[in-house]
């Protein structure tokens, strides 16, 4: 059996106990768009891959690892290091990995779909008869509340930046260049039509552009 040995210098890391890496030159592959036995293909996007197979895309520095869940859990574990808190209950809000059945946790972040302001569960705001609308405590504006759930799944991920922004109108977070990525996407829908959707769930999007900035009591602008 061959043993591969990577240099001190090159990109290496562990995953579920396993040690994967990239060459020095890049292991470069390209799936033609179209059909290319008929000479009608075009050049697809060029691919990066590591010597356990994984594929990663092209950045400017050549070899860019893509995130990994461990990866994203650990932005929810800053995220809630910054002990983000309610402005009407003054708790701590605690960000979950994936959404409960319980809808009476108190540590549970909302988000404020018109505004992006994250608070925790309360009855200040409430609109008549409206279903789900409430005016947010800190601007006045009404609209609709979710709870908040980060988005755990590498593969929709476009870049590695933190989770800043949600989808409306289910609440996952993710970084600010994906959920504009796949809010620009649309997927069929129906017999004839098409609509962007979140990746994390499959709910369509509603409203313009269909996400909202998060916006925590620790890191107001």
């Amino acid at each position: 059996m061959n043993h591969l040995k990577f240099q001190e210098k090159a990109t290496k890391w562990t995953e579920n106990q396993e040690i994967d890496g990239l060459t020095t030159n890049g292991v470069l592959i390209m799936h033609p768009r179209g059909d290319f036995c008929g000479g009608s293909a075009t050049c697809g996007p060029w691919r990066e891959t590591s010597v356990g197979g994984a594929v990663f895309s092209l950045r400017e520095s050549r070899s860019a690892q893509q995130k990994t869940k461990r990866d994203l859990e650990a932005l929810v574990d800053e995220l809630n290091a910054g002990r983000p808190q309610c402005p009407v209950g003054l708790n701590t809000l605690v960000i979950p990995r994936k959404l409960s059945s319980a809808h009476q946790d108190l540590n549970q972040p909302y988000v404020y779909l018109n505004c992006g302001h994250v608070q925790g569960e309360h009855s200040w705001g409430a609109e008549g008869s409206e279903s789900g609308s409430r005016r947010c405590p800190m601007c006045l504006t009404a609209g609709s509340v979710v709870r908040v759930c980060m988005g755990i799944e590498p593969a929709f991920y476009v870049d590695a930046g933190p989770p800043t922004y949600a989808f409306n109108p289910c609440g996952h977070m993710a970084s600010e260049r994906t959920v504009k990525y796949w809010a620009s996407v649309d997927i069929p829908h129906g017999t004839n039509g098409f609509h962007a959707i979140c990746p994390f769930c499959a709910a369509p999007l509603q409203g313009s552009p269909g996400y909202v900035r998060l916006i925590f009591q620790d890191n107001l602008d």
